[in-house]
């Protein structure tokens, strides 16, 4: 049984009803990208909820892979669990990632909640739109830039 601390109640993750995996569908969006850090701010905090929500929606759609492996635990002891159910982990922890980016992937085409005109700007039904569309993520190359960044920087206050 799991509890929500800050509301001090628990969940039968069993008496919930039951949601099926979806292992054919087709992920169209990708977390937003950086803009200015006011939008940075509203966007990431945006996202921050919708992580909230789509991790209770994969668990419960991977509740078998999830009982298998509790399963597995029992039969082979907490001990030995990690080396004989190691099967049964790598399929619970496959069906939790992919669930988990098939309900972020819904929740942010969800223009009934995401009203803001800096979410639309982003995302709309169909996926991803406008520069969003057109962004490549290129995250691996923001410390290399930011490094340059800083030493022309210090190169221009030293001139001046």
């Amino acid at each position: 049984m799991g509890s929500y601390k800050s509301k001090n109640h628990k969940v039968d993750i069993n008496t919930l009803p039951v949601a099926d995996p979806e292992p054919d569908y087709v992920i169209k969006t990708r977390q937003p990208m950086p803009s200015n850090w006011q939008l940075n701010i509203l966007r990431g905090k945006r996202e921050d909820e919708l992580r909230g929500l789509s991790y209770a929606y994969a668990r419960r759609k991977c509740h078998k892979a999830v009982n298998d492996l509790l399963q597995c635990e029992k039969d082979y002891g907490s001990f030995w669990a990690a080396f004989d159910c190691q099967a049964q982990n790598h399929d619970m922890k496959e069906c939790l990632t992919h669930e988990y980016e098939v309900e972020m992937d819904k929740l942010r085409r969800n223009m009934k909640m995401n009203t803001e005109w800096w979410w639309r700007d982003l995302y709309d039904e169909n996926g991803e739109v406008g520069e969003q569309a057109k962004w490549k993520d290129e995250y691996w190359l923001l410390p290399i830039l930011r490094s340059y960044k800083d030493l022309l920087y210090s190169m221009i206050s030293q001139n001046n």
